[in-house]
């Protein structure tokens, strides 16, 4: 999503928690494209360090809320230290951080947030308790951002079906679990990263203006079968 953004003209910035382990070959990609990419540290479940770094980026314009984690385990396992990480990273570092970078945008009358929720803000999914509860927030916070800061700011989400990434590689090496998944998916296929190239910039372009409040599904036609 980064790059998308980069290779239409904007100048990335990057924060992240784990920032430092991912830079280099971040940079290199970027390098070899001739793309501009800035990094910062940000643990977004501290609020104090979200202000810290928004106020080095007066001009923002755009802001896409992609820190999240997930605890597989059956809810009646759960206990109160996964519920609480989990919200505070998916729920309550999307609050946050939107508010924040709202401000700014309010003042300029000129905003895009883009929250990255999920196939499971729609649909229950089995040992993922915490994580569901978490992107249907999402999903209603996205809708409560774009009618209170309207009309200067256009606020939408971006929900993936299963794509293979750092957070779900482990269930990808169940042979049965993904062709139980495949099974679901109409297009016969999971999702690429790529996928979410073109959603990404219209959301955050001028050609999404009258677009606001929406949960946009990436995830091939699963919740439409």
């Amino acid at each position: 999503m980064a790059l998308s953004l980069a290779r239409a003209g904007a100048h990335v910035v990057i924060a992240a928690i784990d920032i430092e382990e991912k830079m280099s070959s971040i940079q290199k990609t970027f390098h070899e494209e001739n793309l501009d990419v800035s990094f910062e540290y940000l643990d977004v479940t501290n609020v104090e360090q979200i202000k810290t770094v928004m106020a080095k980026y007066q001009d923002l314009d755009i802001l896409i809320n992609g820190a999240g984690i997930n605890v597989r385990r059956p809810m009646v396992e759960i206990d109160e230290n996964d519920w609480d990480k989990v919200l505070d990273i998916n729920l309550k570092g999307v609050f946050f951080t939107s508010q924040i970078a709202a401000k700014q945008m309010l003042q300029r009358k000129k905003g895009k947030i883009i929250n990255i929720a999920s196939l499971s803000s729609k649909i229950g999914l089995p040992n993922m308790g915490p994580y569901c509860a978490s992107k249907g927030g999402v999903d209603q916070l996205t809708k409560a951002m774009s009618v209170e800061w309207a009309p200067h700011i256009q606020v939408n989400a971006i929900a993936p079906g299963y794509f293979k990434t750092e957070l779900t590689e482990v269930l990808f090496q169940d042979e049965n679990w993904k062709q139980s998944i495949l099974s679901r998916i109409p297009t016969g296929r999971t999702g690429k990263p790529e996928d979410l190239n073109g959603i990404t910039v219209l959301l955050a372009s001028e050609e999404s203006n009258y677009i606001t409040g929406q949960t946009i599904y990436v995830d091939g036609g699963w919740t439409s079968s």
